[in-house]
């Protein structure tokens, strides 16, 4: 069986496109912070006759990242990488910290440019690279600074990663969720937050983590080769 590698794949967005891998790949996911979460997700999957392997890595490091890699290239012949890692907080520009600053760029987009640099050489001619951006990337919420900037960030590497990994056949593209209704999203977000973000699109609900999912696997689809250097919006109409 191949190999698929999914980067934040314990909770969440991730989970739910392990889960949709799981059925074709054998899948490396990779956690930091939450160990119950993937263990649960690996016995479930696993139950199910499938091989999902948990590793605790910190991708926001050169060796974590190449970790992940290392392990994935050990169960078969990687041919999909989904790069799901990524949070934000609700700073006002006027407030930010240094720290506050460098955290959220290296969670968002120096995760993100290492898990491109080490897909671009290792996934398997023809594979497919698909990085999770956000909304606030291209709509720029108030409080969101420095996510959006490092999401936006994310954006235009996936776009000069698709051109450079082009002629092995490889495509390099990024998904943008909008409001997704996950754990971490409500454990930091007001309940009226929450109601406003569900109003805001034309489905006028929150997207779950399954939807994301459903809009990765198009872009891991074999019909989608001549799809690259594209971020294809999820968000129920939001813009």
């Amino acid at each position: 069986m191949t190999a698929a590698l999914v980067l934040g794949g314990g909770g969440g967005i991730g989970a739910a496109v392990t889960r949709r891998l799981a059925k074709t790949h054998d899948v490396t996911i990779t956690h930091h912070g939450h160990p119950e979460r993937a263990q649960a997700l690996t016995e479930e999957l696993s139950g199910a006759g499938r091989t999902v392997t948990a590793l605790s890595v910190d991708a926001t490091t050169e060796h974590g990242v190449v970790t992940a890699f290392d392990a994935a290239e050990q169960t078969g012949d990687l041919t999909v990488v989904v790069d799901c890692v990524g949070g934000w907080d609700y700073p006002k520009v006027t407030e930010l910290t240094m720290e506050q600053i460098q955290d959220s760029v290296s969670l968002n987009l120096v995760s993100a440019l290492l898990v491109l640099r080490e897909a671009a050489k290792r996934v398997s001619d023809g594979g497919r690279i698909v990085m999770v951006s956000s909304a606030a990337a291209a709509v720029a919420p108030a409080r969101q600074s420095t996510y959006a900037a490092a999401k936006a960030g994310l954006e235009a590497a996936t776009r000069v990663t698709a051109k450079e990994v082009a002629k092995r056949g490889v495509t390099v593209n990024a998904v943008r969720p909008g409001s997704t209704d996950t754990e971490y999203m409500r454990s930091i977000t007001a309940d009226k937050a929450v109601e406003a973000m569900a109003k805001s699109n034309a489905m006028k609900r929150l997207g779950t983590p399954e939807d994301i999912a459903g809009a990765v696997m198009m872009l891991v689809d074999d019909d989608a080769g001549w799809v690259t250097g594209t971020v294809l919006d999820a968000t129920g109409g939001l813009q």
